[in-house]
């Protein structure tokens, strides 16, 4: 993300919504995530002041949702986020670890050496 813009955990379902499909109006959001319709408003309003969606009036009821921040941005912030907090910014660290505690089938880890290695 060019400049870091924080989405919640109770905003995400709504975000994840509009990446889905996005252009969504607040009916639309409101049949696809769980919640209620002044819940939801809140969320948006709080996505869109920090700049994550933007919105456009289609009439004096209705709103469609734009998504400001992608998900591939979100999920690169997330990930090195995430590398840091946990493994202390060590990719390393990090892919041992998953190797070591998940269940990854020979192919996956022959996958993930030719990635590598390639």
């Amino acid at each position: 993300m060019p400049k870091k813009i924080v989405i919640n955990d109770s905003e995400l379902p709504i975000m994840k919504a509009i990446w889905e499909k996005d252009g969504r109006t607040s009916t639309e959001l409101l049949s696809n995530v769980t919640g209620n319709k002044s819940t939801l408003k809140t969320l948006l309003g709080r996505l869109v002041e920090r700049g994550a969606v933007r919105v456009e009036e289609i009439n004096q009821r209705t709103y469609r949702y734009f998504a400001v921040v992608s998900e591939d941005d979100y999920i690169e912030g997330q990930r090195k986020t995430f590398l840091n907090k946990v493994f202390n910014g060590s990719t390393e660290k990090m892919l041992l670890n998953f190797v070591k505690e998940e269940n990854i089938s020979a192919d996956a880890l022959r996958r993930l050496v030719d990635l590598i290695e390639g």
